[in-house]
C-alpha cells in the first residue's frame, strides 16, 4: 500500500495537475489573437491538443488503477498461479504484466488513432491497418520481450552483482536496436523505397557530402498510408544509417525547405546528439538498476512477492515511470538545447528563412498548437516552441499574422 500511495503522490497527481494546467492554458490561449496559424486552424489545433490531453488524463487514471490492482492483488495471484521452472516463470510473469498493461490501453489507442486522428484529418488507414500494426507490436513484444526477459532473468539468477551485467546487456540492447531498427523493425510497419527524384537526390547527396555523412541511401517511407503528418529523420548507427523522408513531406515542402530540414537533422549528426542522448539514457538505466538491486525485502512483501527475477523486473518497469517522469526534465532541457543548435547548423547549410518557412509548414500541416503551459513544456516538450525557434533564426516576423 505504501508504494501505491507514493506512486500516486509522486507520479499520478503531478501528471493530473500538469494536464489540468495545460487544458486551462489551451482554453485561454485559443480565445486570444492567433499567431503562426490562421484563426480557424489556431482554434482547431487547440481543440486537437485538448482532446489528446483528455486522453492522456484517462491513460494516467487507468495506469494508477492497474498499478493498484497489481500491487494489491495481481502480483500475488499470478505468482501463485504459475507453477513453472524459475526462468520460464519469470518470462511468463513479466509478459503477463506487460500484455495486460497494453491490452487495457488498447481501446484508448484505437479511439485516438481511428476516431480523433481521422476527425482531424490525420488517420488514413482503417481498422484493418490498425489491427495489423497492433498484432505486429504484440508479436514483437512476445518474441523480443520474451528473449530479453529470459536473458535478464538468467543474469539475476546466476551472476553476483547482477545489476552490472544487466547494465551491459541493456547497453548492447540500446545500441543494437539503433542499428537494426531501420533495416529490420521499421520495414515491418512501412515500405521504404529509394528516392526516385534524381535532382532532389543529387542535392541531398551533395548536402550529406558537405557534412561527411555516409549512409545506406535516401529512402521514402509510405507514411501517407496511415497518417497525413510530415517528417524526415536519420535512422541507424554506423554503416546502417539511412535518410528517411515521409512521402507526405515531398508533396508539401519545396526543395530548399526540404534541404533545410535535412540540414537540421545533419546538425544532430554533426553535434553527436544521438550519442549524448544514449549516454543520458544509459545513465538513467544504470541508476535505476542500482536502486532496484538494493530495494528492501519489505517492499516486495507488500506486493505478495519474494525477491526473485520476475519481481525485480516488474518493479524495475513500475518504478521507471515515476523516476523517468522527473528525469525527463533533464532530457527535455538537453533536447531543446540540441534542437536550437541543430536549427543553427541547418540554417548555415541553407538559409535561416528556408528553415523557418519549412518549420512553419510542419507545424501547420501537423496541426500543432504553437503554445503550451511553461511548466508542462518542461516535462513533455523535447522541442522548443516554434516561436522560440523562429526568434533564434531571426525570423520572428514569419510567425505574426498579417
Amino acid at each position: 500500500m505504501n508504494i501505491l500511495i507514493c506512486y500516486v503522490l509522486v507520479l499520478t497527481l503531478p501528471r493530473l495537475i500538469l494536464s489540468g494546467l495545460q487544458l486551462r492554458f489551451l482554453a485561454q490561449e485559443s480565445a486570444k489573437t492567433p499567431y503562426i496559424l490562421d484563426k480557424d486552424n489556431f482554434i482547431k489545433s487547440a481543440q486537437y491538443a485538448s482532446i489528446k490531453e483528455k486522453i492522456s488524463i484517462t491513460e494516467t487514471l487507468l495506469d494508477v488503477i492497474l498499478i493498484g490492482f497489481w500491487l494489491l492483488y495481481g502480483f500475488h495471484a499470478l505468482n501463485n498461479a504459475l507453477v513453472l521452472s524459475p526462468l520460464l516463470k519469470s518470462v511468463v510473469f513479466v509478459l503477463g504484466f506487460l500484455l495486460l498493461q497494453s491490452l487495457v490501453n488498447l481501446p484508448l489507442l484505437a479511439y485516438e488513432t481511428l476516431v480523433v486522428n481521422k476527425r482531424f484529418g490525420f488517420a488514413k488507414g482503417g481498422v484493418g491497418l490498425f489491427m495489423g500494426d497492433t498484432f505486429k507490436s504484440f508479436m514483437l513484444l512476445l518474441i523480443i520481450g520474451g528473449i530479453l526477459i529470459f536473458a535478464f532473468s538468467w543474469i539475476i539468477m546466476n551472476v553476483l552483482n547482477w545489476e552490472l551485467y544487466a547494465f551491459i546487456l541493456g547497453m548492447v540492447l540500446i545500441v543494437g536496436l539503433n542499428v537494426l531498427y531501420p533495416t529490420l523493425i521499421a520495414p515491418m510497419f512501412n515500405k521504404f523505397t529509394p528516392l526516385e527524384n534524381v535532382e532532389l537526390k543529387e542535392s541531398i547527396d551533395a548536402l550529406l557530402m558537405r557534412v561527411g555523412f555516409k549512409s545506406e541511401g535516401v529512402f521514402v517511407m509510405d507514411a501517407s498510408k496511415r497518417d497525413g503528418r510530415l517528417n524526415a529523420y536519420f535512422a541507424g548507427l554506423g554503416k546502417a544509417k539511412r535518410v528517411i523522408l515521409f512521402d507526405t513531406l515531398l508533396d508539401k515542402i519545396p526543395q530548399d525547405g526540404l534541404l533545410a530540414v535535412l540540414g537540421h537533422e545533419l546538425g544532430h549528426f554533426k553535434h553527436r546528439d544521438i550519442y549524448k542522448m544514449m549516454m543520458l539514457l544509459l545513465m538513467f538505466f544504470g541508476i535505476l538498476l542500482f536502486g532496484i538491486a538494493h530495494l528492501p525485502q519489505s517492499l516486495f512483501a507488500g506486493a505478495g512477492l519474494e525477491i526473485s527475477p520476475h519481481a525485480l523486473i516488474v518493479f524495475l518497469l513500475i518504478l521507471s515511470a515515476p523516476f523517468g517522469f522527473y528525469f525527463m526534465l533533464i532530457v527535455n532541457a538537453l533536447s531543446c538545447h540540441n534542437e536550437l543548435n541543430a536549427d543553427k547548423f541547418g540554417a548555415s547549410l541553407t538559409s535561416e528563412e528556408s528553415l523557418a518557412k519549412a518549420l512553419l509548414v510542419l507545424v501547420k500541416e501537423n496541426n500543432s498548437f504553437p503554445l503550451a503551459h511553461p511548466l508542462y513544456m518542461r516535462f513533455f516538450y523535447s522541442h522548443p516552441p516554434l516561436m522560440v525557434r523562429l526568434i533564434a533564426l531571426n525570423c520572428a516576423h514569419l510567425g505574426t499574422r498579417n
